[in-house]
């Protein structure tokens, strides 16, 4: 009997085994169109969303063109005076006036604040020649910009605003604040450079740089920063309206413990240990003009979300920055220790 008992026993593992071989054998087909079913779906969601992307774009674009043939027509009569009103020899008077007159302020940092900085025919064209949101960049609701050059937009506002990037912001307002800041510019030049190479930075051709318009919603937040080390200088102009809040101007901070940013990107001195304290808030008021050396201190902004649904911020900024090639010549002669500090974050994170 025991006899029996294992032989049925072996007989048993044996079907079983069986079995499971005929099953996996049966399985295998199944499998296999399994795995190609979940293939076709994954490649019909990525096919679908490429569609969803494509159709928003398709609309965005169609929005634009549809906009640009509405504005167009609208500022034909507009468009025929910018002539009269872009001149460059009168505007370059009327910059060097209002930037030479402005009170240079050294706390919380190198700054002036310069009211009725452009004529105001000419303030007035620029608020007409804002551009709908549309034609900002849609990746953040609450931040978006529009680089300049334009090449793509309303006529009168890609004349205005490109010559505004082009004539008024290089040959108007950065020669200007050059002057203006020149001793302050000597003692950053000493921070960022060493002392002994003051002249060789202060000899650095200077180029206008980033020029961008601003389009900031309720919700707006930018911590306390200093702008990329490469940008010595920052020039924000307010393209406010009549009616809009004085209160969403620029923060300008105290930084208890700060120090000079180890690596070229913006700089956040909180990150590195350091306090700040809000000093001011520069009005955002029509026709203004902020102007600072990006040495020390910080700045940031601030928009409540409970400002309201429908507002919006604009304004123009560009640097004053060395050329490229000239600045990484420059940076190549300093020591070690002091070229160090304008390695890139990304190999400070590495090694540290």
């Amino acid at each position: 009997m025991l006899t029996n008992l294992l032989r049925q026993s072996k007989l048993a593992t044996r079907v079983r085994g069986a079995l499971r071989r005929d099953a996996d054998e049966a399985m295998k087909p199944l499998r296999k169109e399994l795995r190609r079913l979940a293939g076709q779906v994954e490649a019909l969601q990525a096919q679908l969303q490429d569609t969803a992307v494509r159709a928003a774009r398709g609309d965005r674009s169609s929005s634009q063109l549809r906009l640009i043939m509405e504005l167009d027509d609208q500022q034909r009569a507009q468009l025929a005076a910018v002539p009269a009103l872009l001149d460059e020899r009168q505007i370059q008077a009327h910059v060097a006036r209002a930037i030479d007159g402005a009170a240079l302020r050294s706390e919380p940092l190198d700054h002036i604040v310069v009211e009725d900085v452009l004529p105001q025919p000419l303030y007035d064209l620029l608020i007409s020649a804002i551009p709908p949101a549309v034609f900002f960049d849609d990746h953040d609701p609450i931040k978006q910009n529009l680089a300049l050059p334009i090449t793509f937009g309303p006529a009168l506002t890609t004349a205005v605003w490109n010559f505004v990037d082009a004539v008024i912001a290089r040959r108007a307002i950065q020669p200007a604040v050059l002057e203006k800041f020149h001793e302050p510019l000597q003692r950053h030049y000493d921070t960022v450079f060493g002392a002994s190479f003051r002249a060789q930075a202060d000899a650095l051709p200077q180029l206008s740089a980033g020029g961008r318009l601003m389009l900031r919603r309720a919700g707006y937040h930018l911590d306390p920063h200093r702008d990329p080390k490469r940008s010595m200088m920052t020039c924000l102009l307010y393209l406010a309206r009549q009616g809009d809040s004085e209160a969403h101007g620029t923060q300008l901070f105290r930084v208890i413990d700060d120090r000079e940013a180890s690596y070229k990107q913006t700089y956040y001195p909180e990150a590195a240990g350091g306090r700040c304290e809000l000093a001011t808030v520069v009005p955002f008021r029509p026709n203004t003009m902020l102007a600072f050396v990006n040495s020390r201190g910080a700045h940031g902004a601030t928009i409540p979300a409970d400002a309201g649904e429908d507002l919006e911020r604009h304004a123009y900024q560009f640097y004053v920055a060395p050329e490229n090639a000239a600045l990484g010549a420059l940076i190549r002669e300093l020591p070690r220790e002091r070229r160090t500090m304008w390695q890139n974050k990304n190999k400070l994170d590495t090694t540290s």
